[in-house]
């Protein structure tokens, strides 16, 4: 896939969709990040939407973390092996993960990573279906943002009760969930889920 090239696909995303997007996804995840928290961006990527978050509330410290190098990162990466994270327990307030997960078949498995180094809360941000019709709509979607930058899509789109059914299982609840974003462009806030979670103690 990376062979491919979508060269106007990929300058609309570069140049009109990412700039919009990445700017209301950073607002919001600031907005659920307590000021001077030390945080991990899981599969950060270049770290441009973690850098867009700390020039919103300059107080946090986001490092991230990934399994590839995909240019020059904007806020300090550490490559990983994609199973275990190279942080001890309860390192960080808080784990980021910022559509990420959907691209993973083990997914519960680094929900479970994200939460050993986090000492209170996780973020994620990703997608949900409904139906067969939201699987193939959200799926669509997803191939067509990611193809032209060669990212491979698992298609891992979690129903809302199989969500709740993999938090309850890893004793995480949801004490927040905005339902109000904006990303922009039409995108349906149902099929965008947020969710900020903390442990079960």
């Amino acid at each position: 896939m990376r062979n491919i090239a979508l060269s106007p696909l990929r300058l609309f995303f570069d140049r009109v969709y990412n700039p919009v997007y990445k700017k209301r996804l950073a607002e919001l995840i600031a907005s659920l990040c307590e000021e001077n928290s030390y945080i991990l961006d899981f599969g950060c990527s270049d770290g441009c939407t973690a850098k867009m978050i700390m020039e919103l509330k300059p107080s946090l410290n986001i490092v991230g973390v990934d399994i590839q190098c995909n240019g020059t990162a904007q806020i300090p990466r550490t490559i990983y092996d994609g199973k275990k994270i190279p942080y001890p327990d309860n390192t960080f307030d808080i784990v980021l993960s910022l559509d990420v997960l959907h691209h993973i078949e083990e997914m519960e498995s680094l929900i479970e990573e994200m939460k050993r180094v986090s000492r209170k809360y996780i973020i994620i941000k990703d997608h949900m279906v409904y139906s067969t019709y939201s699987r193939w709509l959200v799926g669509l979607s997803d191939f067509v943002s990611n193809v032209p930058y060669g990212i491979n899509c698992a298609f891992n789109f979690p129903t809302p009760e199989q969500w709740n059914e993999m938090f309850s299982k890893l004793n995480l609840t949801i004490i927040e969930q905005p339902e109000k974003h904006d990303f922009g462009f039409g995108i349906d806030q149902k099929y965008n889920p947020v969710f900020k979670l903390a442990k079960i103690v």
